[in-house]
């Protein structure tokens, strides 16, 4: 599968109602949407990287980091749009993709996603050619279905409760990116389908910034790891 097919779109959204404006507050010195774009652009195995907003800012952004960008219209930039419905308007519009056989979609609120995560999937993804793949982190959690009067059904049994060492294979997704077959788009209109893969990150990478607790949290944690955002992808 030629390497020229993989096209990256980050989904960087203008409107946002949990953190205001997001994608261009600074980050650790740099706004939020440069630390994906800084690792798509960086990868070895990504050869396009379209930035996808309905912001004339955010697009700036991108083009002054040399990367491809697609106008999203407001129908697709709405609070109840979907990541999928954003990606198939990339995908249809926009030539570059268009032609690509591997897209991959990649959301900001994981800015600790590195270049390297992007082409160590890949080459998992190929090697055991995948149809489509998620990323997330090792998961020892116990976790529960709970309705709306307090009913639970927990997803071990109490009676043989699992110990850590018995849950290695316990994964859980962090919506970083995705990689999926162009195929599957087209036929079923979601980022996950048919033969699907799995890519474990650092557990530290697995803080998804949705609110300003989690900006807090994880900027805090950057500041403790030392994580210098112009050093971070190089």
């Amino acid at each position: 599968m030629s390497s020229n097919s993989i096209v990256a779109i980050i989904l960087a959204r203008g409107g946002s109602k949990g953190i205001p404006n997001k994608n261009l507050r600074l980050f650790g010195d740099l706004p939020l949407v440069d630390w994906c774009l800084n690792a798509a652009l960086k990868s070895k195995k990504i050869t396009t990287v379209i930035l996808s907003s309905d912001s004339k800012e955010i697009l700036e952004r991108g083009e002054n980091l040399g990367c491809e960008i697609h106008h999203r219209s407001p129908k697709h930039a709405q609070d109840t749009t979907s990541s999928e419905e954003s990606m198939l308007a990339v995908i249809n519009e926009h030539p570059l993709a268009q032609s690509a056989d591997i897209l991959i979609l990649v959301q900001p609120t994981s800015p600790l996603t590195e270049a390297e995560d992007f082409d160590m999937a890949l080459v998992l993804f190929e090697k055991e050619d995948f149809d489509s793949l998620a990323t997330g982190t090792l998961d020892h959690s116990f976790t529960w279905q709970v309705d709306e009067k307090g009913n639970a059904e927990p997803n071990y049994n109490p009676k043989s409760r699992p110990r850590r060492q018995e849950m290695e294979n316990s994964r859980k997704e962090n919506g970083a990116f995705y990689i999926t077959k162009r195929q599957i788009w087209e036929e079923q209109k979601c980022r996950l389908g048919g033969k699907i893969g799995f890519y474990t990150m650092k557990s530290f990478q697995s803080i998804e910034i949705d609110t300003e607790l989690d900006w807090a949290l994880l900027e805090e944690l950057i500041l403790k790891l030392g994580i210098n955002p112009q050093k971070f992808n190089e």
